[in-house]
Parts: structure tokens; C-alpha cells; sequence
């Protein structure tokens, strides 16, 4: 890191950079000069002596600092060109070096590794039909409102009736006015299996019909729909609208699942 840091500080000032480059120029006209004259010196006779051993001929002072200072320099430029890179290298070549000549070591303290073995999901509370309605009294024993709610809207022209005809399954069922600023029900009735009922004198609004079924305690709405009453020459025309369950074949109502919050 030192000699880096003296690279990076000689190569980073143009003129301490000059000055280098100056320095190894002079260093090599020395070297080509001395490679001249030993070439051109005649050769003393040498005496016979019997053959040695060969040796392998180390290169000279000067050629050894060529041979190491270019490679060196290139790698400095590349530092002064790219310094994060630079730091980068170092930082992982360390660690690299760190890891190949440090014995293992325990694992570091932290979370355990992940293990394979399944964890139990939450289960479902299974549903069972209440013994009795919302008001507290036994389920009415035919299609009917149940009593303690107020109805309603009920100072119209218009009726809806809800279809169970062909179901297996008893309803409680809402019927639900959409006009204010947040949807509240104006009728509740129970509807038992094969049964329907009719709600008469409803006020003219927009409403849907929502309903739980009692077997399985899933939970329902249908469509939007309007009840419109116009007057005519000869009296008023209303609105007279039968809604099937979802469960009748071809039923002439779209249904959407329901939160608790919602019903």
C-alpha cells in the first residue's frame, strides 16, 4: 500500500509524472549505451578450463527495474484513471487472501438456517348453522321477516321477489338500499329450501339483495338494480322485479362475493 500510495502520488502531479517519465528515459539510454560497448569490446582469449556447471544468468539491475516498472506503471495508470476500482480490487483481493490463508472459522452468530420442516397453517373455524336468528328467536318456520327489525321503505308501489324455489339450502336475506352515502338495509327476511317470498310497498331507489346461506354460511350479493315508479295518464306505473338465487339453474341474478363487514 505504500508503494501505491508514493505511485498514486507521483502519477496523480503532471509534473512529478514528467519528471519520472524524464528519469526513465536517461535509464534506458544507460542500458542501450552498456548493451553497445559490451557488444562491440573484443573478446580477451580465454583460457581452457574445464566446463562448469551452467547457471542461469540473472538479468542486470536496470533490466530487472524495465522489466518490473512498466507492468507496475500500467497498473497505476489504470489506479489513476479508475480509484474506485482501484479500492474495489484491493478491498476483495484482501479478503480474498484473508480467506485462503485464515484457517475455518465457525460460522458468524446470526438466524438459523432455514429448515424444511412444514409449519402448520392456520386452520379455518368450521361453520355451523346458528340455532337462531339474528334477533335472538328461533328461524321462522316458513319464508317471512324477522321480527324486532324495522321495515323499511315501505311507502311505495313497487315489490321484489326473492326465488329459492329450487335450492336446498335456507337463506337470510337483506334487502339493502343504495341511495345514501353508505349502503344500510331496509328488510330482512328468512327464506327457507324451495321457498320464495315477496316484499310489497317498496319505495322507488336503487338497492341489491344480499344473503347468507344458512348451510354453509357463505355469504352473497347480487347486482344493483332500480325501482322506478312513473306516473301515467291513468295512474302510476312501478317496478314488480323477481330475483333468483345464484344456486337455480339459468337464475336471472348475478352474484359477487361478500365480507362479513359488508352483509
Amino acid at each position: 500500500m505504500s508503494i501505491i500510495n508514493r505511485s498514486y502520488e507521483i502519477l496523480s502531479d503532471p509534473q512529478k509524472r514528467a519528471e519520472h517519465d524524464v528519469w526513465i528515459a536517461l535509464e534506458e539510454k544507460k542500458h542501450q549505451k552498456s548493451t553497445a560497448q559490451s557488444d562491440t569490446a573484443p573478446i580477451p582469449p580465454q583460457r581452457q578450463t574445464p566446463p562448469q556447471p551452467t547457471q542461469a544468468k540473472l538479468p542486470s539491475h536496470s533490466i530487472l527495474k524495465k522489466v518490473l516498472l512498466w507492468p507496475f506503471k500500467l497498473v497505476l495508470q489504470i489506479i489513476v484513471a479508475v480509484p474506485q476500482l482501484a479500492v474495489l480490487g484491493l478491498i476483495f483481493g484482501g479478503i480474498a487472501l484473508y480467506d485462503a490463508v485464515t484457517p475455518d472459522r465457525p460460522p458468524p452468530p446470526g438466524p438459523k438456517p432455514y429448515s424444511a420442516t412444514p409449519v402448520a397453517q392456520p386452520t379455518r373455524p368450521s361453520y355451523s348453522r346458528p340455532p337462531t336468528a339474528p334477533n335472538g328467536n328461533p328461524w321462522p318456520v316458513s319464508a317471512g321477516y324477522i321480527k324486532g327489525y324495522q321495515r323499511l321503505h315501505a311507502n311505495g308501489l313497487s315489490t321484489v321477489t326473492v326465488d329459492n324455489s329450487r335450492n336446498d339450502s335456507d337463506v337470510f336475506v337483506k334487502l339493502v338500499s343504495l341511495d345514501g352515502a353508505q349502503a344500510y338495509p331496509v328488510r330482512q327476511f328468512y327464506i327457507p329450501a324451495f321457498a320464495s317470498f315477496t316484499l310489497n310497498k317498496v319505495t322507488a331507489g336503487s338497492y341489491d339483495v344480499r344473503y347468507r346461506d344458512l348451510t354453509n354460511g357463505g355469504l352473497s350479493r347480487s347486482e344493483a338494480f332500480q325501482l322506478e315508479e312513473t306516473p301515467t295518464y291513468d295512474g302510476t306505473q312501478y317496478s314488480n322485479i323477481t330475483m333468483t338465487l345464484y344456486k337455480v339453474q339459468n337464475g336471472n341474478m348475478q352474484t359477487y362475493g361478500l365480507s362479513e363487514a359488508e352483509f
